[in-house]
């Protein structure tokens, strides 16, 4: 094939490299219009990928037609549909086919073609592929690229775009989702290289999106419909020169489905095997075409019920003494814990009176809490594009979603000395029978009942633009306008002030103010109905996040010498974003059982500039690519970001890719602007060991019972952007001799500065061993921390090193099917994290450290997917192994250093499906299928295993119906 030959990709498989087409033996009706369009069509349903010279096949129309195949075979159906046309087709993969022109045909060549004028999005000059706006094909680009198309993510049964994702090899750390409940907000994020979210830039269709609606540091994964999406495009790479900020670890670009002929109905239902977490989701799709346009339309609602941590052993306890592990039961007990000041503390004893408080008294949450997080959402999306002309079409994207969730955590607990405000009880309040002031109380208040935490957003986001061809360039104006707006609601909470006014003595606190005396130290029951009506109370936030965008790109060939042609691409960019959130705290001060979110406002203007260029040095064999982003902030100035990198061809089965980028994380606008936000951290203080004596910053031992520390956070407007430098190397391999094979290698290192940290677990380490930061953690004179002060500092660095490999291959026989196997795993070598400057770099690699304790969550060495996918006439099916490697974790017991490994996990997932002639789909599908346990770590805040990692259902059933027309 002429390399001189302008192709386009109008299909693209869900593997780099497809099997041999087959075809569902039925009557194929390809639509009336541009050949394109019934390429595009044929490729869908036959699941393969075709190449078009553009604009050639964009200038003919044909009718609609009804073609009957007498294999599975793609080439019969190629020859009725081209048959005394100007075109002709070549095999030129397993899976793919380039459609190019005929030889000059004779004068009698019977024309059945005539001009239409109608340009497609999906039919370009080559693939616009995540990372670039020039246009490669898959295996040629620059960069390792992992794209999920239609077809797998059909059989992979996945709901929602977080679950799809979350096994992925390069998915690891701290993203968040509907399994974490406490500290959790029903929203989803992606965290590729264990790096935090904020690192991972999120696209729909290449183009940014706006974050949470609290101003949060990633956008929200689940106000993006699965049911919407045509494939997900995740590229392992920093692309800052590309994308601008937050692309440090990759990008991961959402393609929605734009080209839709027909009526679609999808319904989903499913169940784990032991009765709960009910789930659903059902879509509705229309699309239709005209001779100057299209228009789609999709309607989708998702629904997902509790899992409780009481109905699984692994998470039915917070003792966990029995696995190895430490007894995380709170000491704030329905019957109390109450310090006398002479070394005595007493709970209430069950015949009345008082006795000695023993650890034993400890109070197990796990009762009352969701593992996993029931939630709900409902969506529209629609798209459209009309042709002006044969050189230009305007297109619009709309999409609103509403999700909502409920989270239920143990009713609130009281640390009454190291909760806000002044708690003491007075020596002479009329429930105190031990005539002096009590300033240690811990009680769980059962009374107001479990607390419940309403999370709802509403998510609306429209583009709009031009875009068209000259010549050989394209080009995009695009204007975008979104807008997200979050409430969170926490009810059965305490108001500290009230509280405080409810522990003075009878002369401060009487009925003629209005005030109640409240029972701190009674036996569970104790505090009647109008104390509870008189503390109760409920937090509010709200909060929105709004971004405008106007974005110009045009790229196309710049020139041509004997070594190829010279791809560039150049645009500009203007945003302006915004947010605004606010809290109904306590005058300042936390509610009881609650975070202060406190409040920010901050906006911005942000203008960037842009250029990319491909030089071919050697034809078909050497290529330079390079990229620039300049990006002028108007908070903290402006900054540049190249890319180079280089791509080598010394035999036809193998190219050899090395790059070089750097990359910059703007501070977000709450970093810059949050005020008032304190938080109840989990976090551990080394003064409470046994030993602290004979450390330098401890006052002897703290209350070793604590594991919860009041905890201040707050903005800093003198941020500046956190840097990166990132590098890889890599190899793809597609040789001859092995029809169907491909494998991929690449190492990649990326190092961060300047990274934006508040730590307050490393401050109390550092006060602890060094005594250091005395004017952040606060002691009182017993030594224990009333409070840590963490604002956000540019303080940290790291350095993650790794690999990823990839090996496919892809069979197909009339007799057998098409088969396809998958391999993919990554391994990080090396995980170098820095707190603060002058302090050491720690491996974490390896390493489970709880994000509640101010960790980066699992970093396993290695994770991997392997999977095999089978097709024949109507039936197909599939088998996919996750696996999570090893970790490591440490903790403190009775001041002695435990180390402990957290086990390997594997689950395997598998789906059987049958289509009819009809248009109708039915399968049938099993998630965790030997039903394994997620493995046990001892330092998990959350229901005693990391659920950003693994999942705690256990085997789940699922049936989908789906029915096309």
């Amino acid at each position: 094939m002429n390399s001189r030959v302008s192709f386009s990709l109008a299909v693209l498989l869900a593997l780099p490299t497809g099997a041999e087409a087959a075809c569902p033996k039925e009557e194929f009706r390809l639509p009336s219009g541009s050949l394109s369009r019934a390429l595009i069509t044929l490729g869908r349903q036959c699941k393969i990928s075709i190449l078009v010279d553009a604009p050639a096949a964009d200038s003919y129309l044909v009718p609609a037609r009804v073609l009957t195949p007498e294999t599975d075979q793609v080439e019969p159906i190629l020859d009725q549909l081209l048959e005394k046309s100007p075109f002709t087709y070549e095999q030129i993969g397993p899976a793919a086919v380039a459609v190019v022109k005929r030889p000059e045909q004779a004068e009698d060549t019977e024309e059945i073609l005539q001009p239409s004028g109608r340009p497609e999005e999906i039919t370009v000059t080559g693939q616009n592929l995540t990372g670039s706006h020039l246009r490669h094909l898959q295996l040629d680009s620059y960069a390792p690229i992992d794209v999920l198309a239609q077809p797998e993510l059909e059989i992979t049964g996945a709901q929602t775009v977080a679950q799809l994702l979350k096994f992925l090899p390069a998915v690891s750390g701290n993203s968040t989702s509907t399994a974490v409940s406490n500290g959790g907000d029903g929203t989803a994020t992606v965290t590729l290289r264990g790096l935090p979210a904020s690192n991972t830039l999120v696209l729909i269709n290449g183009r940014r999106i706006v974050n949470n609606g609290f101003g949060g540091e990633a956008a929200d994964l689940n106000t993006i419909p699965l049911s919407s999406v045509e494939r997900i495009e995740i590229l392992k790479d920093g692309a800052s020169a590309v994308y601008g900020s937050d692309a440090i670890a990759g990008v991961v670009n959402i393609i929605l489905r734009q080209d839709f002929e027909g009526v679609s109905f999808n319904s989903y239902r499913g169940q784990a095997e032991r009765g709960d977490q009910e789930t659903e989701s059902h879509n509705l799709t229309w699309g239709k075409s005209g001779d100057r346009g299209h228009l789609m339309a999709s309607l989708a609602h998702y629904s997902q019920g509790a899992l409780m941590s009481r109905d699984r052993a692994l998470s039915a306890t917070a003792d966990n003494r029995i696995r190895g592990g430490t007894d995380l039961r709170s000491s704030a007990t329905p019957t109390g814990y109450i310090s006398l000041g002479d070394g005595t503390t007493v709970t209430n004893a069950e015949d009345g009176g008082y006795r000695t408080w023993t650890t034993e008294d400890r109070y197990d949450y796990s009762e009352f809490t969701t593992a996993v997080v029931p939630s709900t959402r409902d969506s529209v999306y629609v798209s459209g594009n009309y042709d002006f002309d044969d050189m230009s079409v305007a297109f619009f994207e709309a999409m609103g979603v509403r999700t909502s969730a409920e989270t239920q955590l143990a009713p609130t607990p009281i640390f009454s000395r190291f909760d806000n405000g002044d708690l003491t009880v007075a020596a002479d309040n009329i429930y105190n029978p031990f005539g002096t002031p009590i300033d240690d109380v811990r009680k769980r208040v059962l009374e107001l009942g479990p607390r419940r935490q309403f999370n709802e957003t509403e998510t609306w986001r429209f583009n709009s633009g031009l875009k068209g061809r000259w010549d050989s360039w394209q080009w995009s104006l695009t204007i975008g306008l979104h807008h997200t707006r979050a409430e969170e609601n926490m009810t059965n909470l305490i108001d500290p002030n009230r509280l405080s006014a409810g522990l003075q003595a009878p002369e401060l606190c009487g009925a003629e103010s209005g005030c109640v005396a409240v029972n701190l130290l009674g036996p569970s029951g104790s505090i009647d109905a109008p104390q509870l009506d008189f503390i109760r109370s409920e937090s509010r936030v709200r909060g929105s996040s709004r971004m405008a965008s106007l974005t110009y790109v045009a790229d196309g060939i710049l020139g041509t010498y004997s070594a190829g042609d010279i791809l560039a691409a150049a645009g500009v960019e203007f945003r302006r974003e915004h947010i605004d959130f606010t809290s109904n705290d306590a005058q300042g001060l936390s509610f009881i059982g609650a975070s202060a979110s406190g409040s920010a406002e901050g906006r911005r203007m942000i203008g960037e500039a842009f250029a990319e260029i491909s030089v071919p040095l050697a034809e078909d064999s050497l290529w330079l690519d390079g990229a620039i982003r300049y990006s002028d902030y108007s908070d903290f100035g402006s900054t540049a970001n190249p890319k180079m990198a280089l791509r080598w061809r010394p035999l036809p089965a193998l190219m050899l890719r090395a790059s070089y980028a750097t990359g910059f994380k703007a501070p977000t606008l709450v970093d810059m602007n949050q005020t008032g936000y304190q938080s109840q951290e989990f976090l551990f203080d080394p003064c409470t060991r046994i030993d602290a004596a004979n450390l330098p910053g401890c006052r002897g031992q703290s209350d070793p019972a604590r594991i919860q520390y009041l905890t201040e956070f707050g903005g800093n407007p003198e941020l500046n952007p956190e840097t990166s430098d990132n590098r890889s190397v890599g190899a793809v391999w597609t040789p001859r001799f092995a029809k169907g094979f491909s494998a991929t290698l690449d190492i990649y290192d990326i190092r961060q500065n300047d990274v934006i940290d508040t730590s307050p677990q490393y401050l109390i380490n550092q006060n602890a061993f060094e005594s250091l930061y005395t004017e952040r953690v606060l002691r009182d004179d017993r030594g224990d921390i009333t409070r840590i002060l963490a604002t956000r500092l540019n303080i940290g660095a790291r350095e993650v090193r790794g690999l990823d490999l990839s090996l496919r291959y892809e069979k197909d026989s009339e007799e057998r099917g098409r088969f396809r196997w998958a391999f993919n795993a990554s391994h990080m070598d090396r995980y170098l994290n820095q707190a603060a400057p002058g302090s050491p770099f720690e491996d974490l690699a390896g390493i489970f450290i709880d994000p509640a304790s101010g960790g980066a969550g699992s970093l396993p060495e290695w994770k991997a997917n392997t999977g095999v996918y089978w097709d024949k006439g109507n039936w197909e099916g599939a088998y996919t192994i996750h696996y999570v490697g090893p970790l490591r974790e440490s903790f403190t017991r009775s001041a002695t250093l435990v180390e402990r490994e957290i086990e390997s996990w594997f689950s395997h997932d598998t789906q059987l499906a049958y289509r009819s002639s009809l248009g109708v789909r039915l399968a049938l599908g099993v998630d965790n299928l030997l039903d394994q346990e997620p493995p046990f770590a001892a330092t998990a805040f959350n229901d005693n295993y990391d659920g950003r990692t693994y999942e705690l259902s256990g085997r789940y059933w699922y049936a989908t119906f789906a029915y096309s027309l």
